[in-house]
């Protein structure tokens, strides 16, 4: 039976269905993760600034079309949780205000849709329109004329509008392992019509998150367009003519006749 004969007759026993996301799993390095944010309270009394930072823990989901050589990530979940941030703004005789931040947390909103961006030769990348939500609680207070003039309350994050962001950084594959660095920009405005305060806020969640590259690679996609299909089998084909790494579908690192009686196999059992 010739190889064109052979193909026409595999692509009338087999139909096409899709090669499944093999998603990745990493965890933030708390050690090398870290949120900072300022913050300008802007009163008819005058403005002041203060920033803290800390440490933020958390995971990541994540995409890559190659994971030897990625050209999209995509990010299908993302959690991070920061210590508590504190403010202080001293207005002097007129008194101060303080601010707490606690339980925050920044994160993909549930059922967002994953988003995708491209990964240049270097590793660099930038996801635009990312889904965001930031949760947790800010509780001000204050004394003296400022103190009156603002006021005491508690602000619930997760109720105020929240507009999609930019996630930019690198990412680097080796020896197996997937080694994350992305930036996440917070800012944001709000004022206060009854007495004429303006909160201005800007930062950054800088994190490295590493985990490892997922297994159950779909080897049965030889031609690696993302769908099982009959071409499938003449990218294997030409794999085995050309002794290419597609052939080897028993992963006994040679590339032999077996290796058609796997790749059946491997096709019949799907990616996912």
């Amino acid at each position: 039976m010739s190889k064109t004969t052979g193909a026409a007759l595999l692509a009338s026993l087999i139909t096409a269905c899709p090669a499944l996301a093999q998603p990745a799993d990493l965890d933030v390095d708390e050690t090398q993760s870290s949120i900072f944010l300022e913050i300008t309270l802007d009163t008819p009394l005058g403005s002041q600034t203060d920033d803290d930072t800390a440490a933020i823990d958390g995971t990541v989901t994540l995409e890559l079309d190659d994971y030897d050589n990625p050209t999209t990530v995509t990010l299908i979940d993302y959690n991070f949780t920061s210590g508590s941030l504190n403010f202080v703004f001293n207005y002097s005789f007129l008194g101060s205000v303080t601010a707490s931040a606690t339980g925050l947390s920044l994160g993909l909103p549930a059922g967002a849709m994953p988003a995708s961006g491209p990964v240049d030769a270097q590793g660099m990348f930038t996801v635009d329109n990312v889904p965001n939500e930031v949760t947790g609680i800010v509780d001000v207070a204050g004394t003296g004329t400022i103190g009156a003039l603002v006021g005491s309350s508690t602000v619930d994050l997760s109720t105020v509008a929240q507009d999609p962001i930019s996630v930019s950084g690198s990412i680097n594959v080796a020896s197996d392992t997937i080694t994350l660095n992305i930036s996440v920009p917070l800012e944001g405005t709000d004022t206060d019509p009854a007495t004429g305060v303006t909160v201005l806020f800007s930062g950054t969640a800088s994190v490295v998150a590493t985990g490892p590259v997922p297994a159950g690679e779909c080897v049965a996609d030889v031609n690696g367009d993302g769908m099982l299909t009959p071409t499938d089998f003449t990218a294997w084909i030409n794999a085995f003519n050309n002794n290419l790494p597609g052939c080897d579908q028993n992963a006994d690192a040679a590339c032999t006749p077996t290796d058609f009686t796997a790749w059946i196999n491997n096709f019949n059992a799907g990616c996912g």
